[in-house]
């Protein structure tokens, strides 16, 4: 555990990753990998966990890019580090970790006993492994923030060294992280991204990683859950691990289901499903399964949707035309109408309840076409011919408007946002498509978009200046980012984050809808389900289902 020396450091950490507190209907459960090593009950039942969208298949803790990845990942993999409910971090995988006097270098002690589903022990080189991936020149996706920070990054990324500086193995079971300043959004990263198996991984290039298709669906981790089988469409099927060092689930298997929202209800009620994420807060749904008996927790939602703009667009690379789409989208309409108004308005790239979400100078973009049709007008685009629709150099403003299938909520967003823009002089085209082909949209830098409906967990203690989605390149946001990423001073860090915040906010670098707070239908036959904020699968190896 961190050691007295360490406190000031751990404060400030944990003070960053305190994003959200609230839970509703939550009852208090053990944080994963802190309990014993206890057999496995005499329950082996299957829980059949709905999930919205088909996976996938990139079931690498590195290189997923989906929820429905991340689901399947964080039963499968184990993480140095998880949350509590306070959203601080405490061991996991890990036994414990410490901090160096100077904050610049982080210790992981591990375990003696922990091993891979497929036999292997789990070592300090797994860790060190998994890390150096991600600042590897030939690694498939950006180079993680992460990796950036560490001490000797540029000559081992460059070719220069063949070994990177600041991971070092002291002993099997002691890997440490130096960084060439102190970096406070480390231990929200290992919170995010589990450990890798060296002797799995190793044999296939980096540059290659994400065309292993084989190695990609089927991950061995050294989490509560072993994996099965992927049924493209269907299913992902996991199985208990009975060597599981939080001590073995009581379930037997753990099924994540594609599903499709409008059916759930019933196969809830029908008991072909136990757990489905509420895709409605309608009260007549609410009432239908209360009704039958069926369990309601609600808790503060942790993701959020958002109208992703390619400011790289010329259309769109005007800040008063993005300014104007918000102002000119009825987002609490949205809320009210769609969600029941169990949902929460954001501006910027943060949750309201992030303690460094700016108290000020934070324009909320109410919803007021006047305002946005006048942020038009500014920026150039009028309707000279009558029809309703703004031009500007003889082009008409248009705006094709590709959002993903599954999320209900999301797609009847779509046509009141269509009715919403129309109102102020634009014209939108809607298209959908499945998850996957409109996530690969966003993930082309070199296909040209103009909107895209998209949602995104929010990351406790990260504030990441990778502005992907939008293409957006900014030199004030790039030095208020390393201000803040370079110091352990919470003071100091509050003011920057809130300065890069404001900053966000004020160019509108996209157009934030709504978090939806996060709601599950649960059977009755299901017990020991605690989810909290960030931590759905929270004592999932305690979960059991009824005969």
């Amino acid at each position: 555990m961190p050691s007295r020396s360490s406190k000031a450091l751990l404060a400030a950490v944990t003070a960053a990753a305190l994003l959200l507190t609230g839970c509703v209907n939550t009852a208090a459960g053990e944080t994963p990998g802190t309990g014993g090593k206890t057999a496995a009950s005499a329950n082996n039942g299957t829980l059949r966990y709905a999930i919205w969208s088909n996976p996938k298949g990139t079931f690498n803790p590195l290189l997923y890019f989906t929820d429905y990845d991340r689901a399947v990942i964080f039963n499968v993999y184990s993480r140095l580090v998880v949350l509590d409910e306070k959203q601080g971090y405490q061991p996991s995988l890990a036994k414990g970790f410490e901090y160096s006097e100077d904050g610049r270098t982080l210790t992981f002690t591990l375990p003696t006993d922990v091993t891979w589903h497929d036999g292997k022990p789990l070592t300090a080189e797994d860790v060190a492994f998994t890390y150096t991936a991600t600042a590897d020149p030939a690694f498939p996706l950006d180079t993680p923030e992460f990796a950036q920070q560490l001490s000797g990054f540029e000559a081992y990324h460059s070719g220069a060294s063949t070994t990177l500086e600041g991971i070092q193995v002291v002993d099997p079971q002691t890997v440490a992280f130096t960084f060439d300043k102190p970096y406070a959004a480390a231990l929200s990263y290992f919170a995010d991204r589990p450990v890798l198996a060296k002797h799995v991984w190793e044999g296939t290039p980096v540059a290659q990683w994400n065309d292993a298709t084989e190695l990609l669906t089927h991950p061995v981790g050294t989490g509560p859950f072993v994996f099965d089988k992927f049924v493209s469409d269907q299913y992902v099927s996991l199985t208990r691990n009975e060597k599981y060092f939080g001590g073995a689930p009581k379930l037997g298997s753990l099924i994540f289901k594609v599903t499709n929202a409008e059916t759930a209800q019933t196969q809830l009620i029908n008991g072909e499903l136990d757990v489905a994420e509420l895709s409605s807060f309608n009260r007549a749904d609410l009432d239908t399964y209360e009704t039958a008996g069926v369990k309601i927790v609600e808790q503060t939602g942790t993701s959020a949707q958002y109208l992703t703009l390619d400011t790289k667009n010329p259309k769109f690379a005007d800040e008063r035309v993005r300014q104007a789409v918000v102002t000119g989208i009825n987002r609490q309409g949205i809320i009210d109408s769609l969600l029941y108004g169990h949902g929460t308005l954001f501006n910027t790239n943060a949750h309201p309840k992030d303690p460094y979400y700016p108290a000020s100078g934070i324009d909320d973009y109410a919803f007021d076409p006047k305002r946005a049709a006048a942020l038009l007008e500014e920026a150039g685009w009028v309707d000279s011919d009558g029809d309703g629709i703004r031009e500007k150099g003889g082009e008409r403003l248009t705006l094709t408007l590709n959002f993903p299938t599954g999320n209900k909520t999301r797609e009847l967003s779509a046509p009141i946002i269509q009715s919403n823009l129309k109102d102020i002089g634009i014209d939108v085209q809607l298209v959908s498509a499945d998850f996957n082909s409109t996530l690969a949209i966003l993930q082309n830098p070199e296909t040209s978009f103009d909107g895209v409906l998209m949602g995104g967990s929010f990351r406790p203690g990260q504030y990441s200046n990778n502005h992907w989605w939008e293409r957006y390149e900014s030199p004030a946001l790039t030095t208020l980012a390393t201000e803040f990423n370079s110091t352990i001073d919470d003071s100091a860090r509050k003011k920057a984050v809130g300065e890069w915040l404001t900053e966000i906010n004020r160019i509108a670098l996209r157009a934030w809808l709504y978090i939806p707070n996060v709601g599950f239908a649960v059977s009755p036959t299901v017990t020991k389900f605690t989810p909290y904020p960030y931590e759905t699968f929270n004592g999932v190896n305690e979960w059991t289902v009824k005969g």
